[in-house]
């Protein structure tokens, strides 16, 4: 578990909710959290609003940089995240069209 030891102003205390959500194994989808300052959270995220909630439908979109970065604005393990995501359903499905994509094109250049 990944430990971050620094010093939080008052502004992380907006997630701790969020925090607890995510420890409390609350959360199966990336999206549930929309509705949870969204707006202060993209904005620490260095993106829009928009694009902010584009990710949560498609977190597999997001990049590790910005996984590492919201675990650390919500100081939770990071894992926690990750295992969200990759529990999702439609995740699971489009990584395996993607390998089966994949392996179509592999075999065609055989």
């Amino acid at each position: 578990m990944s430990d971050w030891n620094n010093k939080r102003n008052k502004e992380f205390t907006l997630f701790k909710h969020i925090k607890f959500l995510f420890e409390s194994d609350v959360i199966k989808r990336m999206y549930e959290i929309r509705e949870y300052h969204s707006g202060k959270i993209s904005e620490a995220l260095g993106m829009n609003k928009g694009r902010y909630a584009l990710k949560l439908l498609n977190p597999e979109t997001f990049s590790v940089f910005e996984i590492l970065r919201f675990a650390y604005l919500i100081e939770v393990d990071p894992n926690l995240i990750i295992n969200v995501i990759q529990n999702e359903k439609e995740v699971q499905i489009k990584m395996n069209e993607r390998l089966k994509k994949d392996a179509l094109k592999s075999n065609l250049k055989l």
